[in-house]
């Protein structure tokens, strides 16, 4: 997660200046932030780019966003020690974390960043982002599970929130959820006596898998994903 701190304390630490000094170049419109002039004290990050005078006063830390296609058999985990982990399935000379997991069994998109900004839009409830899932169960879906798995399944003590879901055919359907409980899709199943036997996420957000091949991932560009920071 990136840390945010104030912007006159940004300007005054690179600079040496007062922040009587910065309080002026603010009212003169000579601060701008992110390539909009600014005349306001405010929080900013790392990635946040900060010019006084037609000159960056520092070095912005490059964001990265990564749309991935996890194959069954990959953790989710940065923890090297931990055989098919992330960092040796992207294999990238930068650091970044997972936006939400999928178990080791599951597959599919999985987002990641090292901004930390966009973590509380893309994974808070109350915003609700939807993921979309498609699973496979063991025997035929009945009509009492699709009722059960839309209107709500008390997993870990906690009844799940009501959820679409569509029939696909006799033992796949799709699923959209805006909650992230763990396992959930496959406790659900469990609690009406169905065991998911293949769960892949096709969409979460804005994103979906496309045309990335199993194991593959791709960079997303600042501008697809820049609502969420």
């Amino acid at each position: 997660m990136s840390s945010s701190y104030k912007l006159k304390a940004a300007i005054v630490k690179h600079l040496g200046v007062s922040n009587k000094q910065v309080d002026s170049l603010l009212i003169s419109g000579q601060i701008k932030l992110n390539g909009n002039a600014i005349n306001e004290n405010c929080f900013v990050d790392a990635f946040d780019e900060i010019v006084v005078n037609e000159m960056p006063i520092r070095e912005t830390k490059k964001a990265i966003y990564i749309a991935y296609n996890k194959p069954r058999g990959i953790e989710c985990t940065l923890n090297e020690n931990i055989e098919n982990n992330l960092k040796a399935a992207i294999n990238i000379n930068e650091d970044f974390f997972p936006l939400g997991r999928l178990d080791k069994d599951s597959e599919g998109l999985l987002l990641l960043t090292n901004d930390g900004r966009i973590y509380e839009k893309l994974m808070f409830k109350q915003h609700e982002v939807s993921k979309i899932y498609l699973v496979t169960v063991d025997k035929p879906i009945s009509d009492s599970l699709l009722h059960s798995l839309r209107t709500g399944v008390v997993i870990m003590g906690k009844k799940t929130l009501p959820c679409e879901v569509n029939k696909i055919n006799g033992s796949e359907f799709k699923i959209t959820l805006i909650e992230g409980l763990n396992r959930q899709i496959r406790r659900m199943c469990y609690k009406n006596g169905y065991q998911v036997t293949r769960l892949i996420r096709t969409k979460f957000a804005d994103y979906e898998l496309n045309n990335i091949k199993i194991g593959e991932w791709k960079y997303i560009l600042k501008s697809e994903i820049s609502k969420y920071i």
